[in-house]
């Protein structure tokens, strides 16, 4: 008998796991968390209490469960892969946090894996889903900016220092602002404006040592970043993610074309929410001044914001974004919809991340082998 809601079963019960909880099943109600596992027992065991799921159990245990179709891989970075394909082996659908792997041969392995046994990976982030990112892409797609030629994509402050409780590992192999925070940004802009070409850029650090709060953490990776990007539709812009800025007011993410410019929600917190300035009302605010250097003064000061117009959006932005993949996960299993959440926008995405630090190694541009399609926009 086919089913009508599919089984999740959570790996990894820490910080995060409650996110998905709040989603799955409460609110996407074609998927019912089943099982939860971690290598702490006690803190399975606490996890399946507060919220109700039948069975905490070990992920051996999880991934043996008839009831589980899909496992959702809520832990560390260095267990990505090797999870993910353990569980591709136990003949589950898989979804896991960002990043897909710590390299592109292992996500490379993930895909022909997963392809050849009629399996389905996703991976966080899934916010490109969201309204107000959806929104965005409507109004590119109907030319309301016109001609896009740039964007510029900004994740800079001081790091998860003063928040995180356990942030050691964003100092480790696998953290860090380009493999912690690029994957929303190029999510988001892949999924507006397509695949990227090419990306070259630089990286350093501010400090050997970090201050987590009580303790002292060894860095072990660059946590500054300078790039550019290019995409295959030839649009190009910079990005630049760091952990050693202590404050900036730079903007998250905002994409320029000739008629006019978006100030996108910011796909990590959507701050901002959907803004857009005109051209031709920049033109006339402008050209009523009658002084030539008040004019300049105008334009080049922060007063034409006054300019921008807030974008309703058809429903709250950022409204239940945890859990959205997993949503469209399970109608592509269920009724063979196209997944948004494709498996190869996972890997061109993992691609693109390893591909700063082997350009900035290099010193040279990195070109991608991968590519991927867009996926199609959602009507809310």
């Amino acid at each position: 008998m086919a089913k009508d809601v599919l089984g999740a079963g959570i790996i990894g019960c820490g910080t995060f796991c409650t996110e998905y909880l709040k989603t799955l099943g409460p609110v996407y109600k074609n998927v019912k968390v089943v099982a939860c596992s971690d290598i702490d027992m006690d803190r399975a065991n606490k996890i399946a209490k507060e919220w109700g799921v039948p069975h905490p159990c070990t992920t051996e245990e999880l991934l043996a469960d008839p009831e589980v179709d899909i496992a959702v891989i809520v832990t560390g970075p260095g267990s990505h892969y090797p999870l993910t394909m353990q569980a591709l082996k136990a003949g589950k659908h898989v979804y896991c946090e960002k990043p897909m792997a710590l390299t592109f041969e292992q996500a490379d392995e993930i895909v022909e894996y997963a392809a050849a046994h009629g399996l389905f990976v996703a991976n966080a982030p899934d916010t490109f889903l969201d309204c107000g990112l959806q929104t965005a892409r409507s109004l590119i797609d109907e030319g309301e900016i016109g001609k896009v030629n740039g964007m510029t994509i900004n994740f800079v402050g001081p790091g998860p220092d003063l928040w995180h409780p356990t942030g050691d590992f964003y100092y480790k192999r696998g953290g860090g602002p380009v493999m912690d925070m690029a994957p929303y940004y190029l999510s988001a802009l892949v999924s507006i404006l397509g695949p990227i070409e090419s990306i070259f850029c630089y990286t350093n650090r501010a400090f050997d040592q970090r201050p987590i709060q009580d303790h002292v953490v060894d860095v072990e990776i660059d946590t500054n970043c300078c790039g550019v990007l290019r995409l295959k539709n030839g649009v190009i812009g910079n990005i630049n993610l760091s952990f050693d800025v202590v404050h900036a007011r730079q903007p998250y993410f905002e994409i320029y074309g000739t008629k006019g410019a978006l100030i996108c929600p910011d796909p990590n917190t959507y701050k901002d929410g959907l803004r857009l300035i005109k051209y031709e009302d920049l033109k006339e605010k402008a050209l009523a001044i009658p002084d030539y250097w008040d004019r300049v003064a105008y334009i080049d000061s922060p007063a034409p914001m006054e300019l921008y117009k807030d974008i309703p959006t058809p429903k709250p932005i950022g409204e239940n974004h945890r859990g959205m993949g997993i949503n469209d996960m399970a109608e592509c299993i269920l009724h063979g919809a196209k997944p948004r959440c494709s498996m190869y926008m996972s890997r061109h995405i993992t691609e693109a991340i390893t591909g700063f630090s082997k350009s900035a190694a290099t010193g040279m541009q990195y070109f991608m082998k991968t590519t991927c399609e867009r996926p199609d926009p959602i009507e809310y």
